[in-house]
This record gives C-alpha cells, structure tokens and sequence, in this order.
C-alpha cells in the first residue's frame, strides 16, 4: 500500500513537471529577470559618476524596464553623491542617496534617440530628479544625459555618460 501511495505521488509530481515544462511563458512572480519572462518586458541597467559642482561626482544607477512595446518603460534612478577620502581603499566615499522612479518616454530628434525620464511625485524622494530628465542613446551600451533641449554638455571635457552593466 505505502509503494502504490509513493509511486502515485511521484507520477502526479512528473506530471506536474511536465505540464510546467510545456509552457512557454513563465508566470510574473517566477521571472529570473532575464528579459524574456511572460511580462515581455526588457531591463537594462546604467551606471556612471557624473560631474558636480560641490562634491567629485554623484553616481547615477539607472534602472530601464521597457514595457512589451519597447517604446517606453518605468524607470527606477539612484543618485548618489561621491566625495574624496584619501583614507579609503578606492579613494571616495559615499554620501547622501536619493531615489526616484517614474515613467520614461522615448523621444527622437534629428535621427537621434532619446529617453525622456518623469519622475512620479508620490513614489519619489524630494530633492531627487525634480524636472525631467534627458539622455541621448549613443549606442546600445552608454547614454548620454543631455539638457532639456536635447544638448550635450556646453563643456566637452565633462563626462556625462553612464554605461550598461546588465
């Protein structure tokens, strides 16, 4: 009796093993985030130490999770502020954090790309991305924040690029 009991279980655990294995489209609370779940929705992620006028930087990280279109998506940013220190092992330290999320749109001017990031109010810090921000894709592994009028740094010498990282 306990072998017919075990080997029922183990037939119903195969058959819910291949059920599983048959379909194509995993369900939302199991995506690994690998950008072919069933949401359809791709992520990439930017980094980069932007320049500052009062501190040596502030690191962007800067999540994109493209809607199933691929014309717009959410975005998460985390600014964070990097200051000198000689003590530490990498030669900085870091500061405040501050965080927003929102909506990002994707524009084109003059043949070039362009994501257009909206913070939402409720789910942001304050202080944190108060206006629009612009970047300008320059390819399929670096932005480039740009002005509100879809230009680059007045000062060339300046680097306003975040790269991918995943």
């Amino acid at each position: 009796m306990k072998k017919t009991i075990l080997f029922a279980a183990a037939g119903l655990a195969m058959l819910g093993m291949a059920a599983c294995s048959g379909n194509k489209s995993a369900s939302a609370d199991s995506c690994n985030d690998c950008g072919k779940c069933a949401k359809g929705d791709k992520t990439e992620v930017f980094t980069g130490v932007l320049p500052m006028a009062d501190a040596d930087g502030m690191r962007y990280t800067l999540t994109l999770e493209f809607d199933n279109d691929d014309n717009d998506g959410d975005y998460k940013l985390v600014e964070t502020v990097v200051m000198a220190d000689s003590t530490s092992a990498v030669g900085s330290t870091d500061g405040k954090s501050f965080a927003s999320e929102g909506d990002f749109y994707i524009k084109t001017k003059d043949g070039k790309t362009y994501y257009e990031l909206k913070k939402d109010q409720k789910d942001s810090q304050a202080g944190s991305l108060d206006t629009p921000a612009y970047f300008l894709v320059d390819s399929d592994s670096t932005l480039t924040m740009v002005n509100a009028d879809l230009e680059k740094a007045a000062n060339p010498e300046m680097n306003y690029t975040l790269k991918l990282v995943k």
